[in-house]
């Protein structure tokens, strides 16, 4: 009896302290998480319009955002390209719980960049993306060989960005204690990538061909890109990609939209096949470990693992293996943007096995299907 009540006063207060900090002064930002899995450091995204209605002291400038507790957390500013403002920061809520976040005007820390991405005109026009877990680039117009919309996967065993250390060293294909490049992409869809499809074949588009970027900070990097016109079985197809990558997460969320004649587009989300040891396909996504296919010792440098999730919205079709690719098949509209996620890992860099990299995929599908719920006054 005495631990019941116990038991009882500390959800009490815990609710109490709770209400407490969601009354005091400033914009009130509830943050719910109505589904079964914990959500960890995931990124919550505030048209800051909206806030400058009801506090239009607000300026990019000195908007800071505290937790329940009273402490200023990471929160980034930045403009979309077509004008939109975006307040960014992370929350952390237990499954079926709320938590509490205010923004308010106040003396901004100096948090430290945790998603970083640049242009890289000095190897062939790569550009170059990382948070705190991965790492990639994609290619650009002035490299010959590969010709691909793929992306080649960088790994990481540090959380230190170190995209710009090994353009300098220029030897990122060996490990020197934080990383290196062993994955092969050739010209392929690489670590992931949406391209069009027919008939067993998958029509793979050109290096892009110009950028943008957009941001950098402790939450989010983001950048633009537009790809050339390419044949599709008689048919000219276009296309830009929007990529975004938050810092704490091993995915990239790509919106790609393609642009072509007709209603509809077959396509599929794809990540090229190596010397593959484990894979599951689940609905709307796949996830696969291989070993180091870019490597003179696989055994010495690890096994390389690979995500692949499609929006819910989409149309799926199903999962498959198609002209040496794992492809999750759907219906692209041209105009609009469809939205992916591929994400990778490394056995040298936090993935232990690839039962745990399947859960893994597994899990993010099932936030990607569940979305937390947020709620400002």
């Amino acid at each position: 009896m005495v631990k019941r009540i116990f038991n009882f006063i500390m959800v009490a207060a815990s609710a109490a302290a709770f209400l407490a900090s969601c009354s005091a002064g400033g914009a009130k930002v509830t943050v719910t998480n109505d589904s079964e899995l914990d959500r960890i450091n995931e990124t919550v995204e505030i048209d800051f319009a909206d806030l400058l209605e009801s506090h239009p002291d607000l300026t990019a400038e000195n908007v800071t955002v505290y937790n329940a507790k009273g402490v200023q957390i990471p929160s980034q500013f930045y403009q979309e390209m077509d004008g939109k403002s975006v307040l960014l920061f992370q929350a952390t809520v237990p499954a079926g719980t709320s938590a509490c976040y205010t923004i308010k005007a106040g003396e901004r820390e100096d948090f430290p960049v945790m998603a970083y991405s640049r242009y890289v005109p000095e190897r062939l026009d790569d550009y170059a993306y990382e948070n705190n877990l991965i790492a990639g680039r994609v290619y650009g117009p002035a490299l010959s060989d590969p010709r691909t919309f793929g992306p080649d996967v960088w790994l990481k065993c540090t959380d230190r960005l170190i995209v710009d250390e090994w353009f300098a060293k220029g030897d990122y294909h060996h490990n020197y204690g934080d990383g290196m490049d062993c994955y092969k992409v050739a010209n392929t869809l690489g670590g992931g990538a949406l391209a069009p499809y027919s008939d067993g074949k998958i029509y793979i588009g050109d290096n892009y061909a110009s950028y943008q970027h957009i941001c950098d900070g402790p939450i989010r990097t983001k950048a633009y890109f537009n790809y050339d016109g390419f044949d599709v079985e008689g048919k000219n197809v276009s296309a830009t990609r929007e990529l975004t990558l938050d810092a704490n997460s091993r995915f990239i969320k790509t919106a790609m939209t393609f642009y072509t004649d007709g209603e509809t587009l077959p396509v599929v989300l794809g990540a090229v096949l190596h010397d593959v040891v484990a894979r599951e396909d689940g609905e709307g996504y796949i996830s696969f470990t291989e070993k180091a296919s870019d490597s003179s010792d696989p055994e010495r440098d690890g096994n390389i693992s690979i995500g692949l999730v499609l929006s819910p919205s989409a149309k799926t079709i199903g999962t498959d293996t198609l002209d040496g690719h794992a492809v999750i098949k759907a219906v692209a509209v041209p105009g609009t943007a469809t939205e992916v996620w591929t994400g990778s890992g490394w056995s040298q860099g936090g993935i232990e096995s690839p039962e745990a990299w399947a859960k893994t995929v597994r899990d993010f599908a099932y936030i990607v299907a569940n979305p937390l719920k947020v709620k400002m006054k």
